[in-house]
């Protein structure tokens, strides 16, 4: 009796066949599927600093022109983004703060602990992650926030980097309470909110780091306030010539490639770009140092 083969020599080409156009298919798709995710994080990021900023007018605009502000120093503790709760859509989550109380204080933990999606970059890492910290005898576990006020630049960089007497603050300063016409450089060349993503947790150059940073501001309803500074190209040490995406430890930092998102006095958005001359960023993040920026610059 003869046996015909034909039919399943057939049927198994046909499957190296297929397997074959599968791999081919991954590889062409799975990188597509990837940038179409990264672009989408990144103009949801782009949108979240936009309504950052345009809330920031908002407020200004029903405050007397005051800049929302912080107090980390000054009792009662509260973060300058509660004050922009009602620009957001959040007047409800807004009238249930406690100013007589710190912002962690337990009857403002409700608010605290709620997670807000303007406040969180889509492209950050591990987006469950919580800073949990003590303050006072209370213990508190809330949601991260993945932009900061931009409150000037550390101390730590002079005389290294600035002669003494430089100016150092920012337009929106801790325990410090600001007008927009307070702010000589300009609105339209002073950074107001910029990104440090994956706070709490420290990251150097994409790599998750064990140790944890000074863990009481990586909060929305906390001061969240950053006095910039510059790392070395590794991210190892300030100050240095990397001012963007080295470090996320006081300074832009971002899951973006090429850059991270930051707000201007104006309200506009701009990307800033690693490899941004560290003297750019010191001029964009000082509210009164005289600097000429042009938008070329960054």
């Amino acid at each position: 009796m003869t046996q015909n083969f034909s039919r399943y020599g057939f049927a198994l080409a046909d499957a190296v066949t297929m397997i074959a156009l599968s791999g081919l298919l991954c590889g062409i798709v799975t990188p597509a599927i990837h940038k179409a995710r990264e672009t989408a994080a990144k103009k949801t990021c782009e949108q979240n600093l936009r309504k950052l900023g345009q809330a920031v007018h908002e407020y200004a605009d029903a405050n007397a022109d005051h800049l929302p502000h912080g107090h980390r120093f000054k009792a009662p503790l509260s973060g300058w983004a509660t004050l922009l709760l009602p620009y957001l859509g959040e007047d409800k989550l807004y009238r249930q703060y406690d100013w007589e109380h710190d912002w962690c204080h337990p009857d403002n933990q409700k608010l605290a602990k709620t997670r807000l999606a303007v406040f969180e970059c889509p492209a950050t890492p591990d987006p469950d992650r919580l800073m949990v910290g003590d303050a006072g005898g209370t213990k508190y576990a809330v949601p991260p926030a993945d932009y900061f006020g931009v409150s000037g630049f550390t101390d730590m960089l002079i005389p290294e980097v600035f002669p003494v007497g430089t100016s150092k603050h920012g337009a929106m300063p801790v325990d410090e309470v600001r007008k927009r016409s307070e702010v000589p450089d300009g609105l339209s060349a002073t950074l107001i909110i910029g990104e440090d993503a994956g706070r709490p947790q420290a990251w150097r150059l994409r790599e998750k780091q064990t140790a944890i940073p000074p863990n009481d501001k990586n909060t929305w309803a906390a001061w969240n306030g950053n006095y910039v500074r510059a790392y070395t190209a590794d991210g190892k040490s300030a100050p240095g010539p990397c001012a963007v995406n080295c470090n996320n430890v006081n300074i832009f930092y971002s899951f973006h490639d090429g850059g991270a998102y930051a707000a201007l006095g104006d309200g506009s958005v701009r990307f800033l770009k690693v490899g941004l001359d560290v003297y750019v960023m010191y001029a964009l993040v000082t509210r009164e140092g005289g600097e000429m920026v042009s938008p070329d610059d960054y």
